[in-house]
């Protein structure tokens, strides 16, 4: 191993020689240099070889070429680089073929290797290195596409590309991703290198070969989408375009296929099979009109909400070369009230709808509540729907709670824990509040059980300190009680103008009853608060809280106690 490191050292003496010659470098830099060097060198010749090893040497290498070219600009010296740069290129390409032979594996090595050889103006070897790593990662798709445009992009080589492809194609009959990028370099030969009409009927045979072996293997409708999209990018005219446009329309039992169509009669491309469900009377563009057509013969087929969300996020996109925003205005709200009479429409979609007409202010609130009523027995799973409902019987609060109650026989738990938050937010009267609890204690719902804080909170504004008070009795005395009912209570207490100290101390009971087995911090408050009120009754509650905390967490307790000691 050492005599083929000193080797390789004696080769660099010329190269460091015409460093010292030219001044790029004083003695202690290339003694440095050559100390480096040899070191790295010793590494990549052991036995067991480290891909760091390799790294950080080619890492050192390129760093001492850019440190080269930088010297060179600020002395304005350009002699000597076949002597020096070129010597390190070609070092460094050595290295590199090492490297990959070790780590065949590593596909990031054989990247980095090609951004070499286009850094130093190495490009005819790249294409070896391409074939190199095709022979050990021809089992990836993405490597023969990532050849063909490196043949195609850099190399101007349609032919070459084209023949990567195609062996690839042969390893992955069935690789989509491998056909578009052939049919990609046949449309690029058809539109810029055909001279004769000779040479355009062969390419357009080669297309048009392509895209059918490709559609006979590859069962997936977004690669005719695809296909057809790269015609349009080229502006295909050809008569195997058509033929395209037919094996899309012949796809129809896939709900893809409508949305696709109706987003291309939006761009001016027309598919004259749907001109049978437009409805020339709607006071639309003729695209808009071809794309409400489509989508809601669409929905007809496939009554589904996310392809109605859809068909409404389409029309909001409209171009505005296609119709004015008054016009994109109407028929979003054409398709929106499409949706909404035939129960297609998502939460968030019937919230959307919902704000337009507010927002316009032409919809009274009888006509909004009839829409609402409407929706409400379509789909009473949709939370917006019993929102703006609840938000609409605002002023008369009996009927906002019998809304609520309404709203619980179909809602989700967390919708339904929406709804009485936000009822809780809006009523304002004692009678509500008292009505609010007393169904709260009806309803089975696990998940309400977290209002318990904010309805305590409301009650006490609204109702007072004795009201509050007998509803933390009944709160308590119904377990499971968050930490925050407790915290709530032990807040309200003390903002009293003469706080109860025996109340405040019951809430602290209550807590450390509770959650005194997991919660570091209801016990330092409940120490603060006696250290305060009742200095003798502090050890006492000390000791408690070591037994019934968790062994995990008596520590953090303890150390938490004496850091509030010290400060």
């Amino acid at each position: 191993m050492a005599e083929q490191v000193n080797q390789r050292i004696e080769e660099m003496i010329n190269e460091l020689e015409q460093m010292r010659r030219t001044q790029l470098y004083d003695d202690e830099e290339i003694k440095e240099i050559s100390r480096k060097r040899k070191e790295f060198e010793y590494h990549i010749q052991r036995r067991v070889k480290h891909k760091e090893d390799f790294t950080q040497y080619i890492e050192y290498e390129l760093a001492l070429l850019e440190d080269i070219t930088l010297r060179r600009k600020k002395a304005k010296l350009s002699e000597k680089k076949k002597d020096i740069e070129y010597a390190i290129a070609k070092r460094l390409n050595k290295v590199f073929k090492q490297f990959i032979y070790r780590f065949q594996d590593d596909l990031e090595i054989y990247f980095e290797y090609i951004k070499f050889c286009r850094s130093v103006g190495f490009d005819y070897a790249i294409s070896g290195i391409i074939g190199q790593m095709l022979q050990i990662h021809g089992d990836k798709p993405k490597m023969w596409q990532m050849a063909s445009k490196w043949e195609s992009k850099e190399q101007n080589s349609l032919d070459n590309a084209r023949n990567f492809l195609l062996k690839g194609i042969q390893r992955h009959p069935d690789s989509e991703v491998l056909y578009l990028e052939l049919f990609d370099i046949e449309l690029i030969a058809l539109t810029f290198k055909t001279d004769t009409e000779e040479d355009r009927e062969k390419q357009i045979k080669r297309a048009d070969i392509v895209w059918k072996n490709g559609a006979k293997n590859i069962q997936n409708v977004k690669f005719l989408f695809s296909i057809f999209d790269l015609c349009r990018k080229y502006e295909i005219k050809e008569a195997f375009v058509d033929d395209i446009k037919k094996e899309i329309w012949s796809k129809q039992d896939n709900k893809d296929v409508w949305s696709y169509i109706a987003s291309k009669e939006l761009e001016g491309c027309h598919w004259d099979e749907i001109e049978e469900f437009v409805d020339e009377e709607n006071n639309f563009s003729q695209k808009v009109n071809n794309y409400i057509g489509v989508y809601e013969e669409a929905l007809q087929k496939f009554p589904d909400e996310t392809l109605c969300t859809k068909y409404i996020h389409g029309l909001l996109g409209v171009n505005d070369s296609v119709c004015s925003d008054h016009q994109k205005i109407n028929a979003v709200k054409h398709a929106w009230m499409y949706a909404h009479e035939n129960g297609l429409l998502s939460n968030d979609m019937f919230a959307f709808g919902i704000e337009i007409l507010k927002l316009e202010n032409e919809t009274s609130d009888e006509d909004l509540l009839q829409i609402l009523d409407s929706a409400a027995k379509r789909n009473p799973k949709l939370r917006s729907v019993w929102e703006e409902k609840i938000l609409l019987s605002k002023p008369d609060e009996k009927k906002m709670l019998s809304v609520l109650q309404e709203a619980v026989k179909g809602l989700k738990s967390e919708d339904l824990l929406h709804l009485y938050n936000l009822v809780l937010d809006n009523v304002e009267s004692d009678v509500a509040v008292k009505n609010l609890y007393k169904k709260f204690q009806n309803c089975e719902n696990a998940v309400l059980l977290a209002i318990k804080p904010k309805l305590l909170q409301k009650m006490y504004e609204i109702s007072g300190i004795r009201a509050a008070r007998n509803l933390y009795e009944d709160l308590i005395r119904t377990p499971p009680t968050q930490i925050e009912v407790h915290r709530n209570m032990t807040d309200i207490e003390m903002a009293q103008d003469k706080p109860n100290v025996k109340s405040i101390r019951k809430c602290y009971e209550c807590a450390v009853q509770h959650h005194g087995t997991d919660n570091v911090d209801i016990w330092m408050k409940y120490m603060v608060f006696e250290t305060e009120n009742n200095a003798q009754a502090t050890p006492a509650i000390y000791r408690r809280a070591v037994g019934m905390l968790k062994k995990e967490l008596v520590d953090e307790f303890i150390r938490a106690q004496t850091l509030a000691k010290i400060k």
